[in-house]
Parts: structure tokens; C-alpha cells; sequence
């Protein structure tokens, strides 16, 4: 039987497949996945003159990178030394040990910030416009648009310039092992899809089968957020979280390589946005909001903790704590006019809107006294420079001076589930006694990271390695 799937946004691609490749591929690198990581790998193979295909599972490119918000994380950026926002990587991984991140991690991270300024000057000598400095340790694009579908223009468009081929709606569906050693990947591709900029389409998945042989395997096929089964293995305190990720995420490389025993730690990390709208069936993130400068309140109209602390998981705890599970993020229109993102959710109706803080907090249902009370004192400690209950230090930039006021409900959400397979430094997948992989390597988010700067890191990792061999 066939199963039927709807897409509600498409992004412009590379190809479409029209016609059935059914016939064996070989090549030098298959590619799994097209976010930003193994977009990164195949671009670097592909420069290199090397022979490389990409697939796809989706109808369209960029799995969860397409929903990355508003800024990568990294530390001594050109923009950011321009601006006089400067903290050195010892001084960043400083604050993230506090959070509770293991030795390994920490030093992977550092690994990719030390890369940080190269990345971004390379996304932004390809068009990506990464110019907005948020703050120290944030950069956003310019004018405040949405990272995530700038970042694929600018893949997409370097993909199709050094003539990488993506395939569209091919999903892998195991990897061909002959004699103990991996060979390339079998995939299931689609039947007759189109893809159009901006329209919603129905997609048949087919049946048609065929071999992609290849002397390199890279899976970037991202993370499981979207997979209960594997939520409730890895994850555990997470299960039942709605999330924002790529619909996608359902952690095929975790489940291609079990043939292979690889590893997968556990419990898994899992990055959380405790900044989660959910409206109509659709989760959106609403980072943004608190990235402009918005507070968090409850339900008693108080807010209850640093609103923009980066410990993402001790904020998410302590949201689920309060009275209903329930909170709100406040802004006003100064920051609502700051963001085109912000902008949009506003037109979709995500956003309650009210000239008074008063009638802002009767359309929510806090207590007008409280949540007036609550602004008043906010706004001190923003013109202070100072935040006296939580210690609040980024972005205090609203006042709430400037009506109308807004507010959304928000909620944890999954983001993210960077625990992935484990690997060496140069991407290689590890088994469960040890051992490397040679020719499989794991990237992005599938690969215990996150799927921005990351991607861009683990991706030029992998093919430095293939390209040495």
C-alpha cells in the first residue's frame, strides 16, 4: 500500500525527479541527507573534483536547517569584533561547563568555535549575510530574516553552481554491506512528484528500489525528535515533548547503521527550546520574541526566571514547573518592528495583541495587577542595565514602553537531538566495541551536534578526510 504524505512548504530545488532512475548508480561519495552539513560535505567534494551524489528522502532540501530561527552561536567573528562584541572561545566554554557538558563535548565544541570565523566568512562570501550581531556569542542575518531558509539559498545556490546532484524523494533505506565492509546504500525513490516554490503537494511514496555504490557513506540524516520509539530509548525525560524539527528527524542513521552496531549514547543530549508556540497543528519556534528583548511570565503574571538564560534545559524544567504548565513571552511593538520573523507570526495569528498591558493581560488570562507590576519593575531594570530577581544578562533591550503589547503562549519543546552516532574526530563512525567505521562517516545533528555551525564544521571535517585518503 501505498503511504500518503502532505507537504505544506516546499523549498525551490536543486532537481526534480520527474522520471524513474531505477538503474545501479556508482560514485565516489553518496551523500544522505541535504541540510546544511552534508550539503557542506558534498560542496567541498564537488570543488575538489570529486564524484559525489546527494539524496534527499523529502520532496524538497534542508531538513531541520530549513527551521534553524535567528542565530548561529560562535565567538570572534570578524562581524562580531567590528562591533565590539568580543569573548574568547575559553571564555564561552567557561559559561557552557557550568551546564553540565562533558569534557568531550566541550572539547568538540571548541573545536568547531575556534572554526567559527571561517565559516561565517564563508557563508557570507556566498550571499548569507551574516552581519547581525546579536550579542558575544550570537550572529544573526541582516534585518532580522530567518536563518535557516537563507542558509539553504546560499547551499542550494553553491550546490547548483559546482554541479552537485541532489536527489529528491530517494530515501536510503540500508546500507549495502558485502563482506563486513559497507559499499554504498539501497533506496526506495518517489513517484512523479513536482516541486514549486511555496505550494503544498501530495506525494506518493513508490517502490521503486536501486543501488547507489560508493567508496564513501555520509549520513546527515539529522535527529530522532520525530521518531516516539527512539524518543522513549534515548530520551526518555523528553517523550511526549512537541518539537519543532524537520519532520524528517526520525533518526535514520541511528537505525541504517544498526547492522554495523553503532554506538549511540545513552540517555541522548537533547537541545530544548523553551520557547515553543503550538497553534493549528503547527509548532514554531519563538525565539525571536525573547531575542528581541521579551519576557517570560506565568500564569500568575510573574515571571519566574532568567528569560534569556542559555541554559536551555534548567529553564525548560522550571517551565514545566509552573501553575498549569503554562507560560507567556511579552513584547512590545519596538520589538515586534525588530524582527521580519516576529512580523510574520503576527500575520498568522500567532500573537494576542492589546494597546494596554492591562487589556493584554485579561486576553490572556494573568492577573492585570500582576503582569502591570511585572512590566513596571522589568522596565527599571532595563533602563538600570541591571536585573535584580534573575540575574538576566542578554538582550534587555524592552522596555515596554512602546505599545501595542503582545504575548504568545510558548512551552518546551524538542529542538534538537544531537545524540546521535558516535564518531572519531574525523567523522567516522564508531561500533559499540570501538571500533571505526572507514568509510562511513556521521555529520550534523545525526552526529551529536547541532545543525548550524556544527553542520558546517562536521561537514568540512568528513570531506577533508575523504579528500586525504
Amino acid at each position: 500500500m501505498k503511504s500518503k504524505m502532505i507537504v505544506g512548504f516546499v523549498m525551490t530545488a536543486l532537481c526534480v525527479n520527474l522520471a524513474f532512475a531505477v538503474e545501479d548508480i556508482h560514485t565516489g561519495t553518496v551523500v544522505v541527507g541535504s541540510g546544511i552539513s552534508g550539503m557542506k560535505a558534498a560542496i567541498d567534494l564537488k570543488t575538489a573534483k570529486k564524484d559525489v551524489v546527494v539524496v534527499e528522502k523529502m520532496p524538497f532540501m534542508g531538513g531541520t536547517t530549513n527551521l534553524a530561527a535567528q542565530y548561529f552561536v560562535v565567538v570572534e567573528t570578524e562581524p562580531q569584533t567590528k562591533a565590539g562584541k568580543t569573548l574568547t572561545v575559553a571564555d564561552y566554554l567557561k559559561r557552557k561547563e557550568k551546564t553540565g557538558l562533558s569534557k568531550e563535548a566541550l572539547l568538540r565544541e571548541a573545536e568547531q568555535l575556534y572554526a567559527a570565523d571561517g565559516i561565517v566568512k564563508w557563508l557570507n562570501d556566498n550571499g548569507a549575510e551574516l552581519t547581525r550581531v546579536v550579542s558575544d556569542y550570537q550572529i544573526g542575518i541582516a534585518g532580522g530574516t530567518s536563518l535557516g531558509p537563507r542558509l539553504m539559498q546560499v547551499m542550494s545556490k553553491k550546490a547548483k553552481e559546482v554541479g552537485v546532484p541532489v536527489k529528491l524523494n530517494t530515501k536510503a533505506v540500508a546500507l549495502i554491506i558485502e563482506d563486513g565492509k559497507v559499499k554504498g546504500i539501497e533506496v526506495e525513490q518517489g513517484k512523479g512528484i513536482e516541486v514549486e516554490q511555496g505550494k503544498g503537494i501530495e506525494v506518493e511514496q513508490g517502490k521503486e528500489k536501486y543501488k547507489i555504490f560508493a567508496d564513501n557513506v555520509v549520513l546527515a540524516t539529522g535527529g530522532f525528535a520525530n521518531n516516539p520509539a527512539l524518543m522513549e530509548r534515548y530520551a526518555p525525560e523528553w517523550k511526549g515533548l512537541p518539537t519543532t524539527t524537520a519532520k524528517g528527524s526520525t533518526g535514520d542513521a541511528i537505525i541504517l547503521g544498526q547492522p554495523l552496531k553503532v554506538l549511540v549514547e545513552e540517555p541522548a543530549e537533547v537541545y530544548l527550546n523553551p520557547s515553543m508556540h503550538s497553534q493549528a497543528g503547527n509548532n514554531v519556534s519563538m525565539s525571536a520574541a525573547r531575542l528581541e528583548g521579551g519576557i517570560i511570565v506565568n500564569l500568575k503574571g510573574e515571571r519566574f526566571c532568567d528569560d534569556y538564560t542559555p541554559n536551555y534545559t534548567t529553564m525548560s524544567r522550571l517551565m514545566m514547573k509552573q501553575p498549569e504548565g503554562k507560560s507567556f513571552v511579552i513584547i512590545d511593538d519596538k520589538s515586534m518592528k525588530a524582527s521580519k520573523r516576529l512580523q510574520g507570526f503576527k500575520q498568522k495569528g500567532y500573537f494576542v495583541e492589546a494597546p494596554t498591558v492591562a487589556e493584554l493581560a485579561k486576553k490572556i488570562g494573568v492577573p492585570a495587577e500582576n503582569l502591570e507590576k511585572t512590566i513596571k519593575r522589568y522596565s527599571e531594570f532595563v533602563k538600570n542595565g541591571k536585573d535584580e530577581d534573575f540575574g538576566r544578562k542578554y538582550n534587555m533591550k524592552t522596555d515596554f514602553t512602546t505599545p501595542p503589547y503582545y504575548a504568545t503562549s510558548t512551552t518546551p519543546g524538542v529542538q534538537t537531538t544531537p545524540g546521535g552516532v558516535k564518531t572519531n574526530s574525523f567523522m567516522q563512525a564508531r561500533t559499540t566495541d570501538g571500533k571505526i567505521i572507514p568509510n562511513v562517516y556521521v555529520v550534523g545533528e545525526a552526529s551529536k551536534g547541532t545543525a548550524t555551525v556544527y553542520g558546517m564544521w562536521s561537514g568540512t571535517k568528513a570531506a577533508e578526510h575523504i579528500l586525504s585518503k
